[in-house]
């Protein structure tokens, strides 16, 4: 599975440089003819969780909640101690507060949420409650969901740290 999640993060390096243009600020967009015109492409946010060897992309959702919690994350990286809560989650503090987009969602495995707004959550199980959806894990096959079991599962504190890194 490591070596999944290593490959995984080359190819994108190597589409973010291709889509960038191999390191420069232009990129390649072709046009309704088939043809290749140059256009300016602006770095784009990979955000990513650590938790010891393990390490997971998270896809953000359209909302000011994760718009917010981008903006802090992209000033330094965030550690979140977290605990095991409800045989179904890990949840930690965070150092501040964002603002929520609550609705009553059911969750599933590798979602990321906002509680509270000012408590981060990484689901292994369900959960049905008034969140707020920051993010998913990226994947979803029956292997990832396994792993993400793996990594978040379980009685045992966990720290997590979440950051961004930029395509080129």
């Amino acid at each position: 599975m490591k070596k999944w999640m290593i490959i995984s993060v080359a190819v994108m390096a190597v589409l973010a440089c291709a889509c960038s243009g191999l390191g420069t600020d232009r990129g390649q967009v072709m046009d309704g003819d088939g043809m290749f015109q140059s256009q300016d492409v602006d770095p784009m946010p990979i955000v990513g969780v650590r938790v010891g060897d393990s390490f997971f992309t998270i896809d953000l959702e359209s909302n000011s909640s994760a718009e917010a919690f981008l903006e802090k994350i992209k000033k330094d990286d965030l550690v979140v101690d977290m605990s095991d809560y409800g045989g179904f989650e890990k949840v930690g503090e965070l150092p501040w507060d964002l603002p929520t987009n609550d609705s009553e969602i059911t969750t599933k495995p590798g979602d990321v949420i906002l509680y509270q707004g000012n408590k981060i959550t990484i689901y292994y199980g369900e959960n049905t409650w008034n969140f707020t959806k920051l993010g998913e894990l990226s994947g979803g096959t029956d292997e990832d969901i396994a792993q993400w079991k793996e990594v978040f599962g379980g009685k045992d504190d966990i720290k997590a740290e979440f950051f961004v890194e930029w395509t080129e």
